[in-house]
């Protein structure tokens, strides 16, 4: 039975995808379950400076400011950076090498194949986002941590979107130019440059205005851990759609190193 592009797409990279779904799941579980020693201790009360607040870290005496600082707004945002821009930039990849020609040769569109590797990206950060909730909701318990279980879904699941968007615009910058080290770059930075706009908005004054065109604020600024679920994240969605229909579009008209 000929399998398709997404299927492909999985099975080749399933045993990273087991890894990193690995990693998701137990570092919530290594930081969460020490809050309550923590907090009676009173390490965690201190007064934060304006370089916690870049770093998007505050409120560490409650559950919720512990969580999403040590997970949602620091460690767990930066890995899932890192895992969906290397792994959405696999079709630049496979240009570089020429194994996207004998892909083409199966009679399959490139517009077919870039919504399949579309498709397969955003299997796994549902994969990867479903680990990290379990994760949190298992570390919370352990730590004592008090937050209701569907802002635990609203936060990752902002996550997950702001991840979705990263990774389209990965598949746009590589069907685009089709070179895997700047896809990498410029999707990178944008990553971290959305990162810094919204935490420094937050506690500068007069740059406010930057969190407006950060995805993270979108994806967390209402603070979901606490407030739940928001429509901001339509922004997001909106966002995605426009990536992908450029993606598709320029790699269905661009000449490639085939």
């Amino acid at each position: 039975m000929k399998r398709t592009v997404f299927t492909q797409t999985l099975t080749e990279q399933r045993r990273g995808l087991i890894g990193w779904s690995a990693a998701f799941f137990l570092i919530p579980i290594i930081y969460l379950s020490s809050y309550k020693s923590l907090k009676e201790q009173g390490t965690l009360n201190f007064k934060q400076n304006k370089l916690y607040g870049s770093l998007g870290m505050s409120d560490f005496a409650s559950g919720a400011g512990y969580l999403g600082s040590t997970v949602y707004s620091l460690l767990g945002l930066v890995l899932m950076l890192i895992f969906t821009v290397s792994f959405a930039a696999r079709t630049v990849t496979q240009e570089e090498n020429g194994s996207l020609d004998l892909l083409l040769a199966r009679a399959i569109g490139r517009i077919d194949l870039l919504l399949q590797r579309f498709a397969a990206l955003a299997t796994q950060i549902v994969v990867v986002s479903t680990a990290l909730t379990v994760g949190v909701l298992i570390g919370s318990r352990s730590g004592s941590i008090d937050v209701a279980t569907g802002h635990v879904l609203a936060a990752s699941a902002g996550l997950g979107m702001f991840a979705l968007l990263i990774g389209s615009v990965t598949l746009l910058v590589g069907a685009l130019t089709g070179k895997r080290t700047l896809t990498l770059g410029i999707a990178g930075l944008i990553g971290i440059a959305s990162y810094l706009a919204n935490n420094l908005g937050a506690t500068i004054d007069g740059l406010s205005w930057l969190r407006r065109v950060s995805p993270v604020y979108y994806a967390s600024g209402h603070t979901p851990l606490v407030n739940g679920w928001n429509a901001q994240l339509l922004a997001l969605v909106v966002l995605v759609a426009l990536a992908c229909t450029a993606a598709l579009t320029g790699f269905d008209r661009r000449d490639l190193a085939v």
